[in-house]
């Protein structure tokens, strides 16, 4: 078992800088590209209303950058960074170290 530690200032830059370079470098295409075909989609859609068409390819570029933003987090997680890495692991319940963790699903109504 990995110990766990308290991340320092120099550990947390070197992670975010990771995520943030990458998220800019591959965000910024999908960006451009999700705002055209948005503004295209717009200008057919409103018949060439300015604001609405703006708007549309605004959310449309947001939303394109969403999945790859998602990504490159997941690409981070298990990356070395000097010495240390970032993971996810599972946590036991306390007392009984043995027993596997189910997921509890509960239906809200």
């Amino acid at each position: 078992m990995h110990e766990e530690i308290s991340p320092s200032f120099v550990v947390s830059m070197r992670i975010w800088w990771n995520i943030t370079w990458k998220t800019i470098v591959f965000g910024i295409p999908f960006s451009f590209a999700g705002g055209f075909f948005g503004a295209m989609i717009g200008m057919i859609a409103t018949g060439g209303n300015d604001p609405l068409v703006n708007i549309i390819g605004s959310v449309c570029s947001w939303l394109a950058v969403v999945p790859i933003a998602i990504l490159v987090i997941k690409s981070s997680l298990n990356e070395n960074y000097g010495k240390y890495r970032v993971s996810i692991s599972e946590i036991q319940p306390e007392g009984n170290a043995d027993s596997k963790v189910e997921p509890e699903f509960r239906v809200i109504t």
